[in-house]
Protein backbone atom coordinates (compact mmCIF):
# COMPACT_ATOMS: atom_id res chain seq x y z
CA UNK A 1 0.00 0.00 0.00
CA UNK A 2 1.39 2.97 -0.82
CA UNK A 3 1.26 6.32 1.96
CA UNK A 4 -0.76 8.95 1.12
CA UNK A 5 -2.60 7.45 -1.90
CA UNK A 6 -5.76 5.00 -0.91
CA UNK A 7 -5.85 1.79 -2.62
CA UNK A 8 -9.16 0.78 -4.26
CA UNK A 9 -9.54 -2.99 -4.69
CA UNK A 10 -12.69 -5.02 -6.35
CA UNK A 11 -13.01 -7.89 -4.18
CA UNK A 12 -16.11 -9.30 -5.94
CA UNK A 13 -17.39 -8.63 -9.03
CA UNK A 14 -20.75 -10.06 -10.37
CA UNK A 15 -23.54 -9.36 -12.85
CA UNK A 16 -25.90 -7.06 -10.43
CA UNK A 17 -23.31 -6.38 -7.81
CA UNK A 18 -20.16 -5.68 -6.63
CA UNK A 19 -18.01 -4.87 -3.44
CA UNK A 20 -14.93 -2.25 -3.22
CA UNK A 21 -12.27 -2.21 -0.19
CA UNK A 22 -10.44 0.92 0.10
CA UNK A 23 -7.62 1.13 2.49
CA UNK A 24 -5.77 4.62 3.18
CA UNK A 25 -2.61 5.01 5.36
CA UNK A 26 -1.02 9.03 5.61
CA UNK A 27 2.68 9.61 6.96
CA UNK A 28 1.67 13.16 6.28
CA UNK A 29 -0.93 15.48 6.41
CA UNK A 30 -3.78 15.46 3.71
CA UNK A 31 -6.82 16.64 1.97
CA UNK A 32 -7.29 15.17 -1.20
CA UNK A 33 -10.29 13.13 -3.63
CA UNK A 34 -9.75 9.94 -4.89
CA UNK A 35 -11.57 8.39 -7.71
CA UNK A 36 -13.27 5.40 -8.48
CA UNK A 37 -14.48 4.45 -11.82
CA UNK A 38 -17.62 2.47 -12.04
CA UNK A 39 -17.87 1.85 -15.54
CA UNK A 40 -13.98 -0.52 -14.66
CA UNK A 41 -16.60 -3.03 -13.11
CA UNK A 42 -17.90 -6.63 -14.91
CA UNK A 43 -20.80 -5.49 -17.38
CA UNK A 44 -20.05 -1.71 -17.52
CA UNK A 45 -20.67 0.05 -20.94
CA UNK A 46 -17.74 2.27 -20.55
CA UNK A 47 -19.26 5.07 -22.71
CA UNK A 48 -21.92 5.07 -20.74
CA UNK A 49 -22.94 6.38 -16.97
CA UNK A 50 -22.77 3.11 -15.26
CA UNK A 51 -24.75 4.09 -11.71
CA UNK A 52 -25.01 1.93 -8.96
CA UNK A 53 -26.58 2.92 -5.44
CA UNK A 54 -24.85 1.92 -1.93
CA UNK A 55 -26.59 -1.40 -0.48
CA UNK A 56 -23.88 -2.25 2.58
CA UNK A 57 -21.00 -0.65 3.95
CA UNK A 58 -18.05 -2.02 6.57
CA UNK A 59 -15.71 1.01 7.51
CA UNK A 60 -12.67 1.04 10.07
CA UNK A 61 -11.38 4.84 10.97
CA UNK A 62 -8.86 5.82 13.33
CA UNK A 63 -8.23 9.68 12.01
CA UNK A 64 -7.19 12.00 14.66
CA UNK A 65 -8.79 15.21 13.24
CA UNK A 66 -9.57 14.52 10.29
CA UNK A 67 -12.71 12.91 7.42
CA UNK A 68 -13.38 10.46 5.23
CA UNK A 69 -16.28 10.94 2.78
CA UNK A 70 -17.74 7.99 0.12
CA UNK A 71 -19.42 10.42 -2.41
CA UNK A 72 -21.31 10.24 -5.41
CA UNK A 73 -19.39 11.89 -8.37
CA UNK A 74 -21.41 14.45 -10.57
CA UNK A 75 -20.82 15.95 -13.86
CA UNK A 76 -21.80 19.52 -13.64
CA UNK A 77 -22.71 19.97 -9.59
CA UNK A 78 -20.51 18.81 -6.56
CA UNK A 79 -20.39 15.60 -5.52
CA UNK A 80 -22.60 14.47 -3.12
CA UNK A 81 -21.81 12.90 -0.17
CA UNK A 82 -23.03 9.45 0.78
CA UNK A 83 -21.54 8.67 4.20
CA UNK A 84 -19.00 10.67 6.01
CA UNK A 85 -16.90 9.24 8.85
CA UNK A 86 -14.29 10.74 11.22
CA UNK A 87 -12.16 10.30 13.91
CA UNK A 88 -11.90 6.54 15.91
CA UNK A 89 -15.07 4.39 14.24
CA UNK A 90 -15.21 0.99 13.71
CA UNK A 91 -18.93 -0.90 12.34
CA UNK A 92 -21.20 -1.63 9.79
CA UNK A 93 -24.18 -0.22 8.08
CA UNK A 94 -26.38 -1.77 6.19
CA UNK A 95 -28.89 0.55 3.87
CA UNK A 96 -29.72 1.17 0.22
CA UNK A 97 -28.31 4.67 -0.47
CA UNK A 98 -29.25 5.66 -3.75
CA UNK A 99 -26.85 7.65 -5.96
CA UNK A 100 -28.35 11.20 -5.94
CA UNK A 101 -26.00 13.34 -7.55
CA UNK A 102 -27.78 15.93 -9.91
CA UNK A 103 -25.59 14.47 -13.09
CA UNK A 104 -24.49 11.52 -11.55
CA UNK A 105 -21.55 9.63 -13.71
CA UNK A 106 -22.29 6.48 -11.53
CA UNK A 107 -18.53 6.70 -10.42
CA UNK A 108 -17.55 7.04 -6.44
CA UNK A 109 -14.96 9.11 -4.98
CA UNK A 110 -12.83 9.16 -1.51
CA UNK A 111 -13.06 12.36 -0.32
CA UNK A 112 -9.92 12.88 2.70
CA UNK A 113 -10.28 16.22 4.63
CA UNK A 114 -7.49 16.78 7.20
CA UNK A 115 -5.89 13.58 7.73
CA UNK A 116 -2.26 13.65 9.38
CA UNK A 117 0.60 11.47 10.19
CA UNK A 118 -0.66 7.86 11.25
CA UNK A 119 -4.05 8.18 10.30
CA UNK A 120 -5.53 5.50 8.26
CA UNK A 121 -9.15 4.01 7.31
CA UNK A 122 -10.30 0.90 5.62
CA UNK A 123 -14.08 1.25 3.38
CA UNK A 124 -15.53 -1.89 2.46
CA UNK A 125 -18.77 -1.01 0.19
CA UNK A 126 -20.94 -3.00 -1.56
CA UNK A 127 -23.12 -1.63 -4.78
CA UNK A 128 -26.24 -2.76 -6.78
CA UNK A 129 -25.84 -2.24 -10.55
CA UNK A 130 -28.57 -0.01 -11.50
CA UNK A 131 -29.90 -0.92 -14.76
CA UNK A 132 -32.74 0.46 -15.12
CA UNK A 133 -31.34 4.16 -13.69
CA UNK A 134 -31.70 5.60 -10.77
CA UNK A 135 -35.24 5.32 -9.59
CA UNK A 136 -36.99 8.79 -9.24
CA UNK A 137 -34.73 10.57 -11.83
CA UNK A 138 -36.59 11.74 -14.78
CA UNK A 139 -33.38 11.69 -16.73
CA UNK A 140 -32.73 8.34 -16.13
CA UNK A 141 -29.31 8.58 -16.02
CA UNK A 142 -27.59 5.21 -16.38
CA UNK A 143 -30.08 3.15 -18.25
CA UNK A 144 -29.50 -0.13 -19.66
CA UNK A 145 -25.38 0.94 -18.81
CA UNK A 146 -24.81 -2.38 -17.55
CA UNK A 147 -24.80 -5.69 -18.98
CA UNK A 148 -26.26 -9.09 -17.52
CA UNK A 149 -28.10 -6.78 -14.84
CA UNK A 150 -32.04 -6.96 -14.66
CA UNK A 151 -34.07 -3.84 -14.13
CA UNK A 152 -34.23 -2.96 -10.09
CA UNK A 153 -36.38 -0.59 -10.39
Amino acid sequence: MSANNPEFQVINDEDKRATVKVVGYFTSACSAAFPFAANTLFGANASMNCLSSITNILYSTSLANGRVSLEFVSTINANVKALTFGHFNDGEMQKYIINNANTPTGDYSINVENAIANDSFTLIFSIAKEQGGIPGNAQHYGANAWANASTWN
